[in-house]
């Protein structure tokens, strides 16, 4: 393996741990502003920003050497001032983090509902950092840019909440199980189907042919997290037929269900971060065409 891709790989890890804890961030307020009050629910959620804050630390430190070619200390200092005030990346993963930070401060203020909604924001304009951004202005590029908005938004909405969810089975009172739960499966499936079809529109005009789902990096990564939403799909299912009926007397089957959902759904949003960093086929075509 090339120093090269070690370091897509690297920043690809980075980038799929900041977009978890960022999401997990989100879903903490979510749930709290909108499903049941649990204090543990601002624990995680303040965790989840330190989280968010070292893993984009370390991803924005990792795209600046990318940018620069820094090959030391003196070199990235340099740099780093450069790349946060000066590049679309920098301002808007600045940008992202302060409006986390925002909604934790609306959220201690009382303003639970305002905050996560900024929150959210914060979420979706993870879409301007994704290929969908770097290609507005054509017409793919748009049409990418409409999906991703969609895209993240839905999973931040169901993948990122899954941690709260989590919290939620494990603490929450007996009567009030039942009722979020059925509240927050409504939510949860209309944000499956979304997250699936624009999923497909990614593929199709990021993969551009068949065999390039097994030929490249990217093909097979984006194999790999499809089949990762299925699975997804599957225990959502039980979940909302099986399990939510049957609570509270289900509970501790619903704990260990979700805590595999909520494994599986981490894992989908790491290998987001490292599709987000390999180059799509189409995108490579185009470059080389």
């Amino acid at each position: 393996m090339s120093a090269g891709t070690a370091l897509i790989w690297l920043l690809g890890g980075a980038r799929g741990g900041h977009l978890a804890a960022y999401f997990c961030a989100f879903g903490a307020l979510w749930a709290e502003a909108f499903l049941v009050r649990l204090e543990a629910l601002r624990r995680l959620a303040w965790g989840a920003f330190g989280l968010a804050a070292l893993a984009g630390g370390a991803w924005f430190v990792g795209e600046t050497i990318n940018f620069s070619g820094a090959a030391d200390w003196a070199g990235l200092s340099a740099a780093l001032p450069v790349v946060l005030t000066q590049t679309r990346f920098g301002y808007v993963l600045a940008g992202r983090l302060g409006m986390l930070l925002g909604a934790l401060a609306l959220a201690e203020l009382g303003a639970r509902r305002a905050g996560a909604w900024l929150a959210l924001l914060g979420c979706v304009a993870e879409s301007w950092l994704g290929h969908g951004g770097a290609m507005l202005g054509s017409a793919e590029g748009d049409v990418l840019f409409g999906c991703a908005l969609a895209h993240v938004g839905a999973a931040a909405l169901w993948m990122g909440t899954l941690p709260a969810l989590l919290l939620v089975v494990a603490k929450a009172p007996e009567a009030e199980l039942a009722p979020v739960m059925r509240r927050f499966s409504k939510l949860g499936m209309g944000c499956v189907v979304a997250i699936l079809a624009t999923a497909l529109v990614q593929v199709w005009l990021l993969v551009g042919r068949v065999g390039a789902l097994v030929s490249s990096v990217y093909g097979r990564l984006a194999l790999a997290k499809f089949a990762l939403l299925l699975a997804l799909l599957g225990l959502a299912w039980v979940h909302k037929f099986r399990l939510t009926p049957a609570l509270p007397a289900s509970r501790a089957r619903f704990l260990r269900s979700l805590a595999v959902e909520t494994g599986v759904g981490l894992l989908v949003l790491l290998l987001a971060g490292f599709l987000l960093q390999f180059q799509p086929p189409a995108m490579a075509a185009m470059a080389g065409g």
